[in-house]
């Protein structure tokens, strides 16, 4: 393939000068014809026509904004934010008109589109123009651009639009592609929210004016089926892509907006006769993730990024679902997502892209209850790498959420690798309480090592150049144990230069109860470039957390009806200590980016300093109710491996934890039940063979590495009968329920690849607008070198607020 059009060819966008990357498919014809052609087939037309009747729906929401606004044009005049109410209003007339064909709509739709075409503060002022998609590093375009081609084809015929006004907006989008192509913030950058933004508006323009705009008409067109979809989309969606598994590396205050907007945009290419397989799998991700993201109590879910909420998850996101159903979802897929819309009672309120709800209704799919009871209860995004596991589907369950990526190529993501939570049923027990912005690991669960070469002020958190840190393994067994082990060795890599950390990780091992409540083991161990060089850890907790007075049992605490319990069983030195942490956020003037502690909402923090060199711990973290004591759990040690053991009910479980190195043989005891062996001999290899025999209340468990067949290492997992036969508890096998299958041209994906490809270090941070997030900062996390400590603060602070809202 070849490369990107150089800096001066993308600002024309000529078919004389521009060289487009050769996509995989030729790109089909520049749309031509009648209007409207965004979305519309004679079915979706006759629906819109029925749906302006029906009380309640989008078309009917889009006409009675048209009618208050048609009344109140003076009142409507200011552009109060980027163009978003202007915007709105053109769009929800263009679709008043199109439902109804009256005239009045037509005219109040025109009075806004002009408007978008030529003014900025206020209708007639004539600031906007060729230089309004401009503000907020190209923030805009994703309001004015959007919704100024959804007016131009909807209203294309309608009375009053006039051969110069389609002129002048067809010299408008050739002056908004062109500019934001060549500097717009992440024009390139797939899997962001500008780039969401941008690539909207470019698609939506593309074929809103095709065949109407000649040579550079043509030229956009080519560019958005070859390169934009053809070859950037594409590697994002593929499996491995930063898009794969539905997730959103920004986290969900910027993910819901940016994912309705690709799921239109593709449906859009697609009724224009531009196949993407990729992309119906990757909408139906976007449900699955959905499932899988929500608190066992369906009121919240995992923010997995930046978030100005003052609580451990953000709500659910009408626009996430509405997107699926609207979008380019397989019909089974959609009919989950209405299902879940219906189940959670979420509506949209933003009258802003009325069109998303109108497209959603129009594809009149039945909802259909997502089939949680086929459906294993872990589910591993690939393309952020979060895994997200329950105990079961009820709603007293435990539920975890996990991060291990290595630096990627978006805003909103601070250096987490290992970060994880913990709730049980409506209890959030274990939470990520970082502020917005934050740069620093001490935010939130992740440990962190101090490394000698990355710049002081960024110490001790993680850094922001890895290319490798990611799942070791990531899997759930039959019995519903999760194990995964995040190796983030890699994030002490300082731009080019290799991580002077030779081994960072943590392994996390879940083992649900028979009443749904789990028992979480987490193993850290690292090693450092000296003594004077420590392991930081720390877990943060909604729960009141004692510490016991002699340190031996950790720290207990309750919050709502459940409790949390966390036993430090083994710490080569250092002992814990709680403490409220501190709310607030990370911009302080003589606050350095990777030393910051504070929290976004009241918290405290379970706190262990582990000296360097060779460092390690085990934790046992026990969600139970709140009244409920349970059993300590207890460590045995011997020559070359520890085992943390425990009873929980009936079941009887035996992490076991091997000195790293990987013998070729191994030989334990432990007493029967469920085992799980870290680092067994075979780990590298991937396979062992097993033998067990009575010895005493315990069994001698042998461990062999093999070169083929056994059982599967990485890790070990095991179930011993009383009598101690051996049977492996294998990886979750059950089918997943899918339509993937009945998506035309598209396969079912591979099994993940838990590292995927590195790409570019990431670049600059944002702050959001509430729903209509995204915006950039150009001084967040830039490389030590460049942008001083103090303008980050200083930007980030500016930032926040201009952009509360």
């Amino acid at each position: 393939m070849t490369g990107l059009p150089s800096r001066a060819c993308a600002a024309v966008l000529t078919a004389a000068c521009a060289t487009f990357s050769v996509a995989a498919h030729a790109a089909p014809p520049e749309p031509a014809g009648v209007h409207p052609r965004l979305w519309m087939d004679a079915t979706t037309r006759a629906s819109m026509k029925s749906l302006a009747k029906k009380e309640g729906s989008g078309v009917v929401r889009a006409i009675r904004e048209c009618n208050r606004v048609g009344s109140a044009l003076k009142q409507e005049s200011k552009n109060v934010y980027m163009g978003f109410e202007w915007g709105a209003h053109a769009s929800n007339c263009a679709i008043a008109y199109l439902a109804t064909g009256q005239a009045s709509y037509a005219a109040t739709g025109l009075h806004f589109f002009s408007a978008l075409l030529d003014d900025w503060e206020y209708v007639g002022d004539g600031k906007g123009g060729d230089s309004a998609v401009r503000h907020d590093s190209g923030y805009a375009i994703r309001a004015v651009g959007v919704h100024a081609a959804i007016a131009y084809d909807f209203l294309h015929d309608a009375p009053g639009m006039t051969p110069d006004l389609l002129a002048k907006a067809r010299r408008r989008f050739k002056a908004w592609t062109d500019w934001y192509y060549a500097n717009g913030y992440r024009a390139k950058s797939p899997a962001t929210n500008y780039h969401a933004g941008y690539l909207f508006a470019v698609t939506l323009i593309a074929i809103a004016q095709g065949s109407e705009a000649g040579e550079s008409g043509t030229a956009l067109w080519r560019h958005v089926t070859e390169q934009v979809w053809g070859t950037e989309m594409k590697a994002a969606a593929i499996p491995g892509g930063l898009l794969d598994g539905g997730d959103w590396g920004e986290g969900w205050q910027y993910g819901p907006l940016a994912v309705v907007s690709y799921a239109l945009a593709a449906r859009a290419m697609i009724v224009a006769g531009m196949p993407l397989p990729d992309f119906q799998r990757w909408a139906e991700q976007v449900v699955r993730r959905h499932v899988h993201a929500l608190s066992p109590s369906g009121k919240g879910t995992f923010a997995g990024g930046d978030t100005q909420d003052e609580t451990p998850s953000v709500a659910p996101n009408p626009f996430t679902l509405v997107g699926a159903i609207a979008g380019p979802t397989p019909d089974a897929a959609a009919g989950w997502a209405r299902a879940e819309l219906d189940r959670l009672h979420l509506v949209t309120k933003d009258e802003s892209f009325l069109i998303f709800d109108v497209l959603a209704d129009t594809r009149n799919v039945e909802a259909t209850p997502f089939p949680r009871d086929t459906t294993p209860t872990f589910y591993l995004s690939r393309g952020n790498t979060t895994l997200y596991a329950r105990s079961t589907w009820s709603t007293n369950a435990t539920w975890m959420a996990m991060q291990c990526s290595r630096s990627i190529e978006v805003d909103h993501l601070p250096p987490n690798a290992g970060n994880f939570v913990l709730t049980r049923g409506s209890d959030e027990l274990v939470v990520d309480p970082s502020p917005y912005g934050s740069l620093s690991s001490l935010t939130s669960n992740a440990p962190t090592v101090e490394s000698a070469q990355l710049p002081g002020p960024y110490q001790p958190s993680q850094g922001y150049w890895s290319e490798k840190t990611g799942y070791v393994w990531a899997r759930q067994t039959e019995s519903a144990i999760v194990t995964a082990r995040c190796d983030y060795a890699d994030h002490y890599r300082f731009q080019e230069r290799p991580s002077d950390v030779p081994m960072a990780m943590r392994d996390v091992v879940l083992i649900p109860s028979e009443n749904g409540d789990a028992t979480t083991v987490v193993v850290d161990r690292a090693r450092t470039a000296s003594p004077a060089h420590p392991l930081h850890l720390r877990f943060r907790s909604t729960a009141s957390l004692t510490l016991d007075p002699e340190g031996a049992r950790g720290a207990r605490g309750t919050s709502g009806r459940s409790a949390l319990t966390i036993v430090p069983l083994f710490t080569s030195s250092g002992a814990p200590l709680v403490r409220r942490a501190t709310t607030g956020d990370c911009f302080g003037k003589d606050t350095p980016r990777g030393n910051c502690t504070a929290a976004r909402f009241a918290v405290q923090d379970y706190v262990l300093t582990v000296g360097g060199g060779d460092a390690s711990a085990i934790h046992v973290l026990d969600l139970t109710a709140a009244n409920e004591k349970l059993p300590s759990p207890r460590l045995t040690s011997a020559p070359g491996y520890r085992v943390v053991s425990f009873e929980r009910g009936k079941r009887h479980a035996s992490v076991v934890i091997a000195e790293p190195g990987e013998p070729a043989t191994l030989t334990y005891r432990a007493a029967p039940g469920h085992h799980v062996v870290l680092d067994a001999p075979g780990a590298r290899a991937g396979h062992a063979r097993v033998t067990a025999t009575r010895d005493g209340p315990l069994c001698a468990v042998t461990v062999n590495a093999t070169a083929s067949g056994g059982m599967d290492a990485r890790p070990l997992t095991l179930l011993l009968s009383e009598a101690c036969s051996v049977t492996e508890d294998m990886t979750q096998t059950r089918p997943v329920p899918s339509s993937l299958d009945d998506v035309a041209g598209a396969s079912r994906p591979p099994q993940p690849s838990l590292v995927p490809p590195p790409i570019e270090p990431p670049g600059r941070g944002a702050m959001p607008a509430a729903t209509r997030s995204g915006c950039r900062c150009d001084v967040a996390r830039e490389g030590p070198g460049g942008t001083a400590v103090g303008l980050i603060f200083v930007g980030f602070t500016l930032l926040a607020l201009r952009r509360r809202r």
